[in-house]
């Protein structure tokens, strides 16, 4: 059954794509350079400096806020500081801030 799923669903991309079954597969968007190019890359936007105010209160959530190790299922491991009334509190806000993630105290 796997075997014909895979079947199927190669017999589908070569037909959308409107290949023959013997020639090389080319996606659409590469089938003519000649003409010039259809495939249009996103240039990279810039970088948005950061504002005075989010600096400021970076820097104060770092001293005077709580810190948590943070690692995500796809090998992500940073730390989050947060501010609260206490440690729970501002657990919450890291769980909240990285879902899906483990969320657990920095030694």
């Amino acid at each position: 059954m796997r075997h014909f799923i895979v079947l199927a669903t190669g017999m589908f991309i070569i037909a959308a794509g409107g290949q023959a079954i013997a020639g090389p597969f080319t996606p659409a968007g590469f089938a003519n350079t000649e003409r010039g190019a259809l495939l249009v890359l996103v240039q990279d936007k810039p970088a948005k400096d950061e504002t005075l105010k989010q600096k400021v209160k970076r820097v104060w959530r770092n001293i005077a806020g709580y810190k948590f190790d943070v690692n995500c299922p796809i090998n992500s491991h940073r730390t989050c500081a947060e501010t609260g009334k206490d440690r729970n509190d501002a657990r919450s806000k890291c769980i909240a801030r990285n879902p899906v993630c483990w969320v657990s105290d920095t030694n």
